[in-house]
């Protein structure tokens, strides 16, 4: 993956997200019974929008060359959540289920049941997990490649150290 499609694909990742997190609003001020649900299907979609413009920074950051670990993980989840969050927006979208005049003057109805909602929150919960790890991997490189240095630069100062203390 390059880092230009590593982009892109967090790119719209946030914008589909914001798009449901927008129809998840308008539930949640019309509706009556489905408020905690919805609210905490929102929270889990901001948590992405966020986590993904994070991941935008970084593919388009400095440091992005020494993304080891979650450049493919990137894509890979980019393109699944993209895919999951278009299919919630169609299932979400009133316009799409109802005519506007059959809908006009009536409160919008949540059409998920609980178990849907817990069942999206747990697959938008195995996606940032995955997200994370790969992230947290790509730091331990990191960590790991700096102690490298580190210790290699400690072994050759002690080594001159030993030399010079052998010649005098």
């Amino acid at each position: 993956m390059d880092l230009l499609s590593g982009a892109a694909s967090a790119i719209t990742v946030v914008q589909v997200a914001g798009k449901v997190w927008s129809i998840c609003w308008k539930y949640y001020s019309d509706a009556k019974d489905a408020k905690p649900e919805i609210d905490c299907l929102m929270g889990y979609v901001l948590t992405l929008q966020n986590l993904f413009q994070q991941v935008e920074a970084l593919a388009k950051g400095p440091g992005a060359d020494k993304l080891v670990a979650c450049k493919e993980i990137i894509e890979r989840i980019s393109l699944e959540l993209e895919r999951e969050f278009k299919m919630l927006e169609n299932m979400l979208e009133p316009g799409k289920r109802h005519s506007i005049l059959k809908s006009f003057g009536r409160r919008l109805k949540w059409p998920l049941q609980k178990e849907d909602v817990e069942e999206i929150i747990q697959l938008l919960e195995r996606h940032k997990t995955t997200l994370i790890t790969a992230m947290n991997c790509d730091q331990m490189y990191k960590v790991d490649y700096s102690l490298y240095i580190y210790k290699t630069n400690t072994l050759t100062s002690l080594g001159r150290l030993f030399f010079i203390l052998i010649i005098t």
